[in-house]
């Protein structure tokens, strides 16, 4: 977000940016009502000038929205303020396996193991909800501060 304000939508606080990609710009946010970290989700311009692509953001936020596991990102909300589209979900602490990978090397075959299951666990519960996510890769792997891994960004999903 060129020039970002210190808040979005009178609702929530940004913090620091946490990363970047093809869909926009991720940051570390405090959802002022409830006073939780959240990561904070806003299109790139490009793509929120492309009003399909804007509906298909929305309805697979909402998708992702419904799903309720440990192993599943938790989306808390999709909206738009000052024309710019976002959604919030659940603040993952431990960051993405790309990066752990990028900074430490290979994981050992037990914490592999692991992490294979808890990714699997979480592909399992979205396919039981005809969800099937598209884009499996480490930078999609995300982990809480102690160490559970989860599923994200669905918005390839089908």
């Amino acid at each position: 977000m060129s020039g970002t304000p210190s808040t979005v939508g009178g609702r929530y606080q940004l913090g620091e940016m946490l990363g970047r990609g093809g869909m926009g710009q991720v940051w570390l946010a405090t959802q002022i009502s409830l006073d939780r970290r959240v990561a904070l989700k806003v299109l790139s311009a490009g793509l929120e000038a492309d009003e399909a692509f804007v509906e298909r953001f929305q309805a697979e936020a909402r998708a992702a929205a419904a799903l309720a596991h440990p192993n599943v990102v938790t989306v808390h909300d999709v909206s738009e303020a000052g024309g710019h589209h976002f959604l919030t979900m659940e603040y993952m602490a431990g960051g993405c396996l790309e990066t752990r990978l990028a900074e430490l090397g290979p994981v050992p075959w037990q914490e592999a193991l692991t992490i294979l299951r808890d990714a699997a666990r979480g592909l399992e519960y979205a396919e039981s909800r005809g969800i099937v996510h598209r884009d499996i890769k480490p930078a999609n792997l995300m982990r809480t501060e102690a160490g559970i891994v989860k599923i994200a960004d669905l918005g390839l999903a089908g």
